[in-house]
């Protein structure tokens, strides 16, 4: 069977990256005539409902999870899977093999290099040790001697779920009953994401940052790409080092607008607002992607993308009567999407 669909995994509300992907597989020539696919728990998605199928799988955690996409990915030609969320991830990166088995390319970095990202104690090590800029970090055991206010996080969450500020040693000392944290001063600064793609040789060939103007639970709400130089030769030296450990794909690099730049963390995937980067670079970015998932190549300029360029995402709607779509607003234009029980 000839492998040319993309199935992306937890689609949820991610309409717009749905889009964007169907029309880079449109524009990569290998992959003509595939569909593009979104695997939920639930029945019915938003996203779901603007691919081209949509198929009810286990919840990520469930044992049939990984079965029944590696089945899936057999039976309907998949090329490329792609993972948009951390948890899913790190529970799909061990199973790389077996995609690789049935023809499907995952789009995910080793299990090592997954940890290393998520595991935002470890990151700072890692950042330190290649001598990038990072906020002072201090462990549990170490609180007596930071100066607050601190800022803290769970150390293996995401988004922003667990955050929060400590104004004194007693709030931070509370909030280390609940969960394991990572502490570090606090930045009062804005936040800046920086989108990037390394090639298969190494290469970074998309590199495009944007101040992330409104985030509402960790996801840019607004957003617009800038010419900062401070911010990219910070990202090039974090995509530099990351790239030596052998990162490949796609990745996202956030930093405080502070002065110097300091990291906050790498996220080593798509990100819901890299729709923005995307337009930017002409869909070069997704088009790199499906293209070397297919076995061609991805080359261009790091510099090459459009300056000033903003998004403001919206909610939409899906009315449904049962499990099937009657109405969307905005109106779907394509043919309806089929629904594989």
């Amino acid at each position: 069977m000839e492998r040319r669909s993309v199935l992306v995994t937890c689609g949820g509300k991610w309409v717009g990256m749905v889009l964007a992907l169907k029309q880079a597989l449109s524009e990569v020539p290998a992959l003509a005539g595939g569909r593009l696919l979104v695997a939920d728990r639930d029945e019915l998605t938003p996203a779901g409902c603007f691919a081209d199928a949509r198929f009810q799988v286990p919840g990520i955690n469930d044992p049939d999870y990984i079965d029944a996409l590696v089945e899936l990915c057999a039976r309907e030609g998949v090329c490329a899977l792609v993972p948009l969320i951390d948890i899913d991830m790190r529970r799909l990166a061990p199973a790389a093999d077996r995609f690789a088995a049935v023809g499907t390319h995952l789009v995910s970095p080793t299990v090592d290099l997954v940890d290393l990202c998520l595991d935002k104690e470890r990151f700072h090590h890692f950042c330190v040790d290649a001598g990038l800029s990072v906020p002072r970090a201090f462990s549990g055991d170490d609180l007596d001697e930071a100066s607050f206010p601190l800022f803290f996080r769970r150390r293996n969450g995401f988004g922003s779920i667990g955050s929060g500020r400590a104004d004194t040693l007693e709030e931070a000392r509370a909030a280390l009953q609940d969960a394991e944290l990572v502490f570090h001063e606090f930045v009062d600064a804005g936040e800046v994401s920086v989108d990037a793609y390394i090639n298969r040789d190494g290469n970074c060939t998309v590199r495009v940052a944007r101040v992330r103007d409104k985030v509402l639970g960790g996801e840019a709400q607004r957003s617009h790409t800038i010419d900062d130089p401070a911010t990219l030769s910070l990202a090039d030296a974090t995509i530099d080092a990351l790239a030596a450990q052998g990162l490949r794909g796609p990745l996202n690099v956030q930093m405080f607008l502070s002065d110097p730049r300091q990291l906050i963390e790498v996220n080593t995937r798509l990100g819901s607002c890299t729709v923005l980067s995307n337009a930017a670079t002409g869909g070069r970015l997704l088009r790199s992607l499906l293209s070397e998932c297919a076995g061609g190549t991805a080359d261009g300029d790091r510099d090459d993308y459009q300056r000033d360029l903003w998004i403001y995402r919206y909610t939409g709607d899906v009315f449904h009567a049962g499990p099937q779509p009657v109405r969307f607003s905005p109106a779907r234009t394509e043919h309806p999407v089929e629904f594989v029980e």
